[in-house]
């Protein structure tokens, strides 16, 4: 075996077990997803019960609700942080906030988290698929994997963005820009280097 043989037998062995590791995230992501939308939805269908449960673990001492951290407390849930003036056009919502706020609030906040994980999951797809091509053609430095690994930067910083805010997400177009550019030059060595055989 000569040395570029080796080398290409180690980018698939690494993209072999990227896959792997994708795959695994990938599950763990998809569970997380389902976690969420059945907490988010049994917070919502608890209702009032929701809220007597803080309310009593509260006064019990198994809830905190003040911001302390490394607070004794089983559970802390900052009610500092539900607004006193939602409304609703709808007379069915408004009378939902008024009789249960905290379980609208929550319940509508792990729904929203879940929709991040939508956006988790998705990127593990496409990560997944960033090895697996790689891993097919043996060569980091085609077109095709190059417009992937975009695809995938640019999804990771509009994810950041979403759940980090704007310097983790301008970071990412930085990382998006140089990883291009590098993967452009890799391209047009391994055309050089084609073309000299």
């Amino acid at each position: 075996m000569n040395e570029e043989s080796v080398k290409i037998a180690k980018i698939k062995k690494s993209c072999h077990a990227g896959k792997i590791a994708a795959n695994i995230f990938l599950v763990l992501a998809i569970f997380m997803l389902a976690v969420g939308i059945w907490g988010g939805v049994k917070v919502l269908v608890m209702g009032k019960e929701f809220d007597d449960m803080v309310t009593s673990g509260r006064f019990a001492g198994v809830v905190s609700t003040n911001d302390e951290i490394g607070s004794a407390s089983a559970v802390n849930i900052n009610l500092g942080s539900i607004p006193l003036d939602i409304h609703s056009d709808i007379p069915a919502v408004q009378a939902a906030i008024d009789d249960h706020p905290m379980s609208v609030v929550y319940g509508t906040y792990i729904l929203s988290m879940s929709f991040i994980m939508v956006a988790v999951v998705a990127l593990m797809f496409l990560v997944r698929s960033v090895f697996a091509i790689i891993e097919k053609e043996g060569n980091p430095f085609t077109v095709t994997v190059k417009k992937r690994i975009k695809t995938v930067l640019i999804a990771t910083s509009v994810v950041l963005f979403l759940t980090s805010g704007t310097g983790p997400a301008i970071l990412g177009i930085l990382v998006t820009i140089a990883v291009n550019a590098i993967l452009d030059y890799g391209i047009t060595l391994q055309t050089q280097a084609d073309e000299t055989l």
